[in-house]
């Protein structure tokens, strides 16, 4: 099968200059190319301006680059917004890309029979996404319903928006917010999208056994994530330092905020900061905590919580977030209000005072739903679902 694959974020290398975010988009590319697939991904990176237009022809035209990452061949089109603050690309640059992709097809030699299109609100106005005439999915995550909600959005350009949103054949949505978001933009087949962890990932089903039959006198907590504002790090701290039971606090990763967290952990003894680890250290620091904890918003989806469950913790996601309705709280794990102090001290009083037989049924639980959502599987899903409808 012939795939195109259309992102506004995937990794490039080094040389390129491109500021690295989420491999989410790779990850799924990846399992359909493993799967057999012919895949092309179409990367459109925009450079936001916050001064005065750009005056010449070549600084709007985006230029174009071929590349290949981990084995998944991209074409890259990178340009300068031409309205300062706008993501997406203005009438003449859309036209230009429109042709340059008809180009890039003849130069392929095939029709897509499916394309996948994630953050497709910065797509509009590209409508050769629609030019093979395959059933078009647009993948919706956080970043698409902020944009549609931005105040620079004149009525009628809003209207345009909605417009190219709706010649998409499936919507899919990552989180209970985005589909509430969408349905402001009226009825439309919508189905949820899933991202997957790697396999290798997984812990053994016998060490998730072991840990489930130890009950430590000390309860391990973890969290692991960038140390940014929006996962409310500063309200676990506060939280922890309140419990009344024995435990220690592990805060794995980096970021602009670590400075102030650490300052307001000082003192406490039970809370220490790892720095950034790698991932495998990473995983290994869950193999060994009893608790995961993460109460970010807005959160997307938060592969994260998958891995802490892969690997036997029980596992604490933001309720109204990414994890709400794959996580059943107190079944396979638990949801709590991600902006209090009081709440979250609440939900880790609420794990620890688990009784054995409930511990080991949130963890197994929560494993079994790890072990359900690999990037293979969730990857053969996006094809078979979102396009059976």
């Amino acid at each position: 099968m012939n795939i195109l694959v259309y992102s506004v974020y995937y990794p490039a290398p080094a040389e390129m200059k491109i500021a690295a975010d989420t491999l989410i988009v790779h990850y799924f590319v990846r399992e359909l190319q493993k799967a057999g697939h012919t895949v092309q991904v179409v990367y459109l990176s925009m450079a936001t301006q916050r001064g005065s237009n750009p005056k010449r022809l070549r600084d709007i035209l985006p230029s174009e680059a071929d590349y290949v990452y981990d084995g998944v061949p991209v074409h890259l089109f990178r340009a300068l917004s031409v309205i300062p603050y706008r993501e997406n690309p203005s009438g003449l640059q859309a036209a230009w890309i429109n042709h340059r992709l008809r180009a890039l097809k003849k130069r392929l030699g095939w029709k897509a029979d499916k394309v996948f299109v994630h953050f497709p609100s910065a797509f509009t106005g590209v409508t050769e996404i629609f030019g093979d005439g395959a059933p078009v999915l647009g993948d919706f995550h956080n970043k698409d319903i902020w944009m549609l909600n931005k105040r620079y959005l004149t009525k009628g350009y809003g209207k345009k928006i909605a417009a190219f949103l709706r010649r998409m054949d499936h919507w899919g949505y990552r989180n209970i917010r985005v589909k509430a978001g969408l349905e402001k933009l009226g009825p439309h087949s919508m189905v949820r999208t899933y991202s997957g962890i790697d396999r290798a990932l997984l812990a053994s089903e016998a060490f998730i056994r072991e840990k489930m039959s130890v009950r430590r006198p000390v309860t391990h907590i973890l969290y692991a994530g960038q140390l940014i504002p929006l996962k409310n790090v500063d309200i676990l701290i506060r939280a922890a330092q309140t419990l009344d039971f024995d435990w220690d606090l592990t805060i794995v990763g980096d970021g602009p905020e670590r400075a102030r967290l650490e300052k307001l952990a000082a003192g406490c003894g039970r809370i220490r900061f790892t720095g950034r680890l790698s991932r495998e250290e990473t995983i290994n620091r869950m193999k060994d905590a009893d608790v995961f904890i993460m109460l970010s918003s807005p959160e997307t989806y938060g592969l994260v919580y998958l891995e802490a469950m892969a690997n036997g913790c029980v596992t604490v996601a933001s309720r109204g977030e990414g994890f709400d309705g794959i996580i059943e709280s107190g079944k396979n794990g638990f949801l709590e209000n991600p902006a209090s102090v009081e709440d979250a001290a609440r939900v880790l009083t609420a794990v620890h005072g688990l009784s054995d037989e409930q511990r080991r049924e949130v963890i197994l639980n929560g494993y079994r739903l790890a072990a359900s959502m690999t990037e293979e599987q969730t990857a053969r899903r996006f094809l078979e679902d979102n396009h059976s409808r």
